[in-house]
């Protein structure tokens, strides 16, 4: 027979095991430019996992236009007339090149291109 204390270390284990491979790739990354900037295809592949230090740690607001793009290079869009740059941080696809979903870090600057703001924005097309 075996003891409690082993039967309870598997139940653990496995469970734990059970976890890990149900999410993969949600551990969270500390940012770093180069990974930032890492493409597959159409994907970048460490922004979401990077998204939370970024904002948390790093410093966005005051930054110049310039400064920014130093620190997460050129951003995926940028829009004049809203002052609004757009970093694209996931855009999910269906069965088609249409994208059905997505999130993006959007940031806000001053007509002296500083950043004032900055959110997540995730959308989704029906």
């Amino acid at each position: 027979m075996r003891s409690p204390k082993l039967i309870i270390a598997l139940i653990i284990t496995s469970c734990a095991t059970a976890i890990i491979a149900c999410n993969p790739n949600k551990e969270e990354l500390k940012f770093n430019k180069a990974n930032w900037e890492a493409k597959e295809d159409w994907d970048y592949p460490y922004r979401d996992r990077m998204l939370n230090d970024l904002v948390k740690n790093h410093k966005l607001l005051g930054l110049t236009y310039q400064q920014l793009t130093d620190s997460l290079g050129a951003p995926a869009n940028m829009d004049n007339d809203s002052g609004t740059v757009i970093y694209e941080i996931i855009t999910r696809f269906e069965s088609d090149i249409d994208p059905t979903s997505g999130k993006n870090l959007v940031l806000t600057l001053s007509p002296e291109s500083v950043v004032t703001s900055y959110k997540i924005s995730e959308w989704k097309h029906n």
